[in-house]
């Protein structure tokens, strides 16, 4: 691992401990610094999760991605630092629970005789520090009030907003997941027809007090919990990407603006 490289990235001085304090730094660091984003598979190209690869699209070439990229090298990292890491997969908690499926990376983190739930891959009103992984474990971040729950085997991670409503993100178990089941799900997720990340574009940054999320041709605000959505007319994207984001979209046509043609041509 390039710990040095990752650091000055990120904009930290080298860990001088193992300390949740300098847990909590990095994460946040991290948060702030790379994107949530799914170009390369909306450009129809292949997601690796091997470490040279995410080195180079990370710390290289200043890009970002999503939760299996982000959390393999946050792993990584922590690893080099001295950190124990044991990765978890999770479901989504998102449609019917039917088609729920182990397609999220998150990280158990023991520091001090205490696990951590330490995730910098969720993207949009994802964690932005780590909490402990407890039973009733709250945290406030950004104006969102995080809150674990034990439900029979499972972890459940919650999130209420500004305006009081509540919504389960996801859940995951304490059964340590393998480099080859990251693989699997990470397949799946950027190859399958029925995945969100090829349906849809999405590019988000993350601060302690403000997030910024554009998914096909929506741009979304959230400050201090409350969110405000502002679409825009679909030729504009390209424009927009660059000013939010300063990213380059290609002209050519990513697999959502493929897949809306061709279904209006169904119509």
């Amino acid at each position: 691992m390039r710990l040095d490289d990752y650091l000055r990235r990120i904009g930290q001085p080298g860990p001088a401990d193992r300390s949740v304090e300098t847990l909590r730094r990095l994460h946040l660091a991290h948060r702030e610094t790379f994107l949530f984003e799914n170009l390369t598979i909306q450009g129809g190209g292949r997601v690796s999760v091997a470490l040279a690869d995410l080195e180079r699209k990370f710390l290289d070439e200043g890009r970002g991605g999503y939760c299996f990229e982000h959390n393999t090298l946050f792993a990584a990292a922590l690893g080099e630092a001295g950190f124990t890491t044991t990765t978890l997969l999770g479901r989504v908690r998102r449609g019917p629970p039917a088609l729920w499926s182990r397609t999220h990376m998150v990280l158990r983190v023991p520091v001090d005789g205490e696990d951590w739930l330490a995730d910098v891959g969720f993207g949009s009103i994802g964690l932005v520090e780590p909490i402990p992984l407890r039973d009733g474990a709250a945290a406030g971040q950004g104006g969102f009030a995080y809150r674990l729950r034990r439900d029979g085997h499972l972890w459940i991670l919650a999130v209420r907003d500004a305006d009081g409503v509540d919504s389960d993100l996801y859940e995951f178990g304490d059964d340590p997941q393998t480099p080859m089941d990251v693989e699997v799900a990470n397949h799946y997720t950027s190859t399958h027809p029925d995945s969100i990340f090829r349906k849809t574009l999405t590019i988000q940054r993350t601060a302690r007090d403000r997030r910024t999320i554009l998914r096909g041709d929506v741009l979304t605000r959230m400050r201090e919990g409350r969110m405000v959505e502002v679409p825009f007319p679909r030729e504009r994207l390209r424009e927009v990407a660059r000013e939010e984001f300063a990213i380059e979209l290609p002209q050519q046509p990513l697999l959502f603006e493929i897949e809306s043609a061709r279904q209006r041509d169904l119509l």
